[in-house]
């Protein structure tokens, strides 16, 4: 599906940060998750004036649970988008004025509780659907839409469009009959496929006002989040967002209906600016399985990324690396397959590092969204101690 609209060479969404930060970090005990707080910053303000234009900007809470960093959003403007009661506690707690709700979890008892804060929910099924309505009969119900994506843009193992498990069929007659059986009005579609392209973006919005049509009572599409891909090149993302400033106005002017846009990313917002500070416990030469060399850090990937795809460098800006090898970084847990760089496929990255050494500092990028959220305690093994680099200065925010 081709974009309409002039690309243009604009600076990227995210800075390298500054070398005083990796090097203040070389004091620290390993593992520990540094975030950047002035590049975080510097990039919510680059999405905003971006996304603006056309829509409002939220946060995926799930990427992000430390209180100090969802203040810091909040503070910025951003609304947040929560998946369970707990989250949206989080969200009230950390100071987010606009807050969205979606997520199989949310009960009847909870969406009393998002009632009385102001917050609607979206049902994520037509038996969740089903619970609200009958508890709350006339009252405004959003709704999770499944996206059949078209095949030449459902290819990548992180989209999720016609597979996912999360909403509904737009031409399910179910959750039609359950809005028309208790009165409640229907005003948001709400929607999220993964990682997201301009071309997803626009084939969702198509596919949102079209179904928007059916309900007059419809005020907002949320196109969720995916902001990675769709920022891979910014060029690429502006003028896919022009495109589908100009659907929508178009839409509009030729319903006479207003019809508001909301995204919801969490690691296109917080991801590149986390990193993850590690030590090497030891190494394996050219196992023999692996056709390559086994680095052992002391961190785990299974507890704390288990779909994250960073890239590994040496924590010390100052020291030049040498000859590289290939090498797969492994997390200091009793389970086999504990390999940081392992898709939510399974398929395991090998980094070409310089040769390692116990007691070497490594340093993970992309650290900053997920790592916390998705922390367990296999193996009773401690998470990373989270700190916090702004104006030049670390802070522990333990």
């Amino acid at each position: 599906m081709p974009m309409s609209g002039v690309v243009r060479r604009v600076a990227p969404l995210v800075r390298p940060p500054a070398a005083q930060l990796f090097r203040a970090a070389l004091a620290l005990p390993t593992p520990a998750l540094v975030y950047d707080l002035d590049g975080l910053r510097r990039s919510v303000a680059t999405l905003v004036e971006d996304v603006g234009g056309i829509g409002a900007l939220n946060l995926a809470v799930k990427a992000c649970h430390t209180p100090s960093v969802l203040a810091e959003l909040a503070a910025l403007g951003l609304g947040a988008d929560v998946a369970s009661i707990g989250e949206y506690r989080l969200a009230r707690a950390a100071g987010f004025d606009r807050i969205t709700a979606t997520g199989p979890s949310f009960t009847t008892a909870d969406a009393v509780e998002l009632r009385a804060g102001g917050v609607v929910l979206d049902a994520s099924s037509v038996e969740q659907l089903e619970r609200l309505c009958r508890s709350f009969p006339g009252s405004p119900v959003g709704v999770r839409l499944r996206v059949p994506l078209p095949d030449d843009i459902e290819r990548e193992a992180s989209t999720f469009g016609r597979v996912s498990r999360f909403g509904v069929e737009a031409t399910d007659p179910r959750w039609h009959a359950v809005l028309a059986r208790w009165g409640c009005p229907l005003v948001r579609l709400h929607m999220h496929t993964g990682q997201m392209t301009p071309e997803h973006l626009l084939h969702k919005t198509r596919y949102a006002l079209a179904v928007a049509e059916a309900f007059p009572t419809v005020d907002t599409l949320d196109l969720g989040g995916g902001f990675f891909s769709l920022y891979a090149s910014r060029g690429r993302a502006l003028a896919g967002l022009r495109t589908v400033g100009r659907e929508v106005e178009a839409w509009r002017a030729r319903t006479g209906r207003p019809m508001a846009l909301q995204f919801e990313p969490g690691g296109g917002i917080l991801g590149p600016h986390g990193f993850l500070f590690v030590s090497v416990l030891s190494v394996e030469r050219d196992h023999p399985a692996f056709g390559a060399d086994v680095v052992t850090v002391d961190a785990s990937a299974w507890n704390l990324a288990p779909w994250h795809r960073p890239e590994v460098l040496l924590a010390d800006p100052d020291v030049a690396g040498v000859a590289e090898r290939r090498t797969l970084v492994a997390g200091n847990t009793l389970y086999e397959n504990d390999f940081f760089g392992t898709d939510v496929r399974g398929a395991v990255t090998a980094f070409d590092l310089p040769t390692c050494a116990a007691g070497d500092r490594l340093v993970l990028t992309a650290a900053g969204a997920y790592t916390m959220t998705n922390s367990r305690r296999f193996n009773r093994i401690d998470p990373p101690v989270e700190h916090a680099w702004s104006a030049g200065s670390l802070r522990s925010l333990a």
